[in-house]
């Protein structure tokens, strides 16, 4: 079987104009990247190099290539972060802020992302969040994105049944500031879920 090279690899995943800075700063940096299943905690993560290993980052594969990119640019930040900062500051700080932020907006304009979508990059970009999941209104233009596009808890109205990934039932009930308070059909427990939770509408 031949093993593709890393440009093959990255044509898969994401836009065609990203695949050259990205490949530089995974070269540069000598960052190990692994695209992984499905993970419903994360869409990807960063560790740095330790007894002698080199640092990682993990991209969840089955994000669509948007998704995928930012998410790759979000631990390549981490990264870079690492290399320059160790311990000195939080993961999510200003510094790493900048850098991913830097790197991100090096993708506008330039018909890396579809038009309708850039906007929403654009305002991630100037108030960027520890993760796209964190970021409502990204997440939910980068869903439009996806090839089985999901339904939102959000997008259901009150008193709706619908059931989580994890198969438990609930009913919508009212919203809590930024969640939605659920009642458990089987426990009739109350629960609070948020708006982006992905759910499967039922009778």
């Amino acid at each position: 079987m031949t093993k593709l090279s890393a440009t093959e690899v990255l044509k898969k995943y994401i836009p065609e104009s990203s695949i050259a800075p990205c490949l530089k700063w995974i070269n540069d940096y000598r960052l190990q990247l692994t695209i992984k299943k499905s993970r419903s905690t994360k869409l990807g993560d960063f560790r740095p190099a330790f007894n002698g290993k080199p640092a990682k980052i993990t991209v969840n594969g089955d994000l669509n290539k948007y998704g995928f990119l930012i998410t790759l640019v979000h631990e390549i930040a981490h990264g870079v972060c690492w290399i320059k900062y160790q311990h000195k500051v939080k993961p999510h700080g200003k510094e790493w802020k900048d850098i991913y932020t830097t790197m991100l907006a090096l993708f506008i304009g330039n018909n890396t992302f579809p038009v309708e979508l850039e906007q929403f990059i654009v305002a991630h970009i100037n108030n960027p969040k520890a993760s796209s999941c964190s970021d409502i209104h990204l997440l939910k233009a980068l869903r439009a994105y996806d090839k089985n596009p999901v339904t939102f808890l959000e997008d259901l109205p009150l008193e709706s049944k619908f059931e989580l990934g994890s198969g438990r039932k609930f009913i919508k009930k009212e919203q809590k500031r930024k969640r939605f308070l659920c009642l458990e059909i089987s426990s009739n427990r109350m629960y609070l879920v948020s708006p982006m939770a992905e759910v499967k509408p039922i009778e």
